[in-house]
């Protein structure tokens, strides 16, 4: 499988440095991306450098076969560490608050953002990386909009502690993304596509109304955050994009690219209202361009993303 890498100066200045790192959500996708990232960076210092949390305590084996200790969040007003960068991916998603009385759900989410919020009013940091989401314009009526309510609560409050505190904080409204780590494997529409396709299945598609969709690739926006903390750039929120693709036209492409055959199931055309999850691409690429990262294409997020596929299905 592929090595994930941060970009030679952002792994040069965090080695040089030593700075400590907090990863708050260490088991979701981003979490994962972002330790295994710092785990190739930082080689034999990672374990006094990273200080990894997630909702129980727990090893977590790495691909390099260093076990990382994740402690659960509640851990987390305990630890005394000054100016750290902070990556707080640690979140409830949408799958919970489908499930949740509304009240829990509401409940659960402001804890663990109080619990990142005492954290960093104690210590202070190097600068914060708090992933939004697109939901947040669908509104944020936390009755209608529960998930994206939440993000949008954060995005302000992770801001105005930015600016109280004197570091930046990264807030962008993650829409797609693509690349290694990706969970969710039965819901993730690249992931379902690229699943179907390898194992020489069809691929269904349930909408009969155009699909569209543009990805990120996961290490292009942990670098991108990366790359603002280190050089203390201070940001608007600001969305991940990609480039635009039906879900159609996403399936074929992804067959083309690891030569198999697709057949696509689809119900009858109705040219009903476009689905469209779509980030705003020219300010991403203007973010990308500040903060030093080149982005990778569709072609290489497929890859990438059917690579680390197979080598799950390998140890599966």
């Amino acid at each position: 499988m592929k090595i994930l890498e941060f970009q030679t100066e952002f792994s040069d200045a965090l080695r040089r440095q030593k700075t400590p790192v907090v990863v708050t959500g260490a088991g979701g996708w981003l979490g994962r991306a972002a330790l295994e990232m710092l785990d190739h960076t930082l080689g034999d210092d990672f374990p006094r450098v990273v200080h990894a949390f997630g909702a129980r305590a727990r090893e977590m084996a790495l691909r390099s076969g260093r076990l990382v200790a994740i402690r659960p969040l509640t851990a987390i007003t305990q630890l005394a560490l000054p100016d750290a960068l902070v990556l707080h991916f640690a979140f409830l998603t949408r799958e919970h608050a489908s499930r949740m009385e509304l009240a829990e759900y509401m409940r659960e989410n402001r804890k663990i953002s109080t619990l990142v919020q005492d954290f960093l009013r104690r210590n202070g940091a190097m600068g914060v990386f708090n992933p939004s989401s697109g939901a947040v314009y669908a509104g944020t009526d936390a009755g209608q909009n529960p998930y994206g309510a939440l993000k949008h609560a954060d995005e302000v409050v992770f801001g105005e502690l930015g600016q109280s505190l004197g570091f930046p904080a990264v807030r962008m409204r993650v829409f797609n993304l693509a690349g290694p780590f990706i969970n969710k494997l039965d819901s993730y529409a690249l992931a379902c596509i690229i699943g179907d396709i390898t194992r020489g299945r069809q691929v269904v598609l349930r909408a009969a109304h155009p699909v569209w969709r543009g990805y990120a690739h996961v290490a292009d926006v942990l670098n991108i955050a990366l790359g603002f903390m280190l050089k203390n750039v201070v940001t608007e929120v600001f969305d991940s994009a990609g480039e635009r693709v039906e879900i159609g036209a996403l399936a074929l492409r992804a067959g083309a690219l690891l030569g198999r055959r697709v057949e696509i199931v689809r119900p009858e055309w109705r040219d009903g209202v476009a689905d469209d999850y779509l980030g705003d691409g020219a300010a991403f690429a203007l973010h990308a361009t500040r903060a030093g990262v080149a982005l990778r294409g569709l072609d290489e997020q497929i890859l990438d993303t059917a690579d680390y596929l197979r080598f799950i299905d390998t140890i599966s």
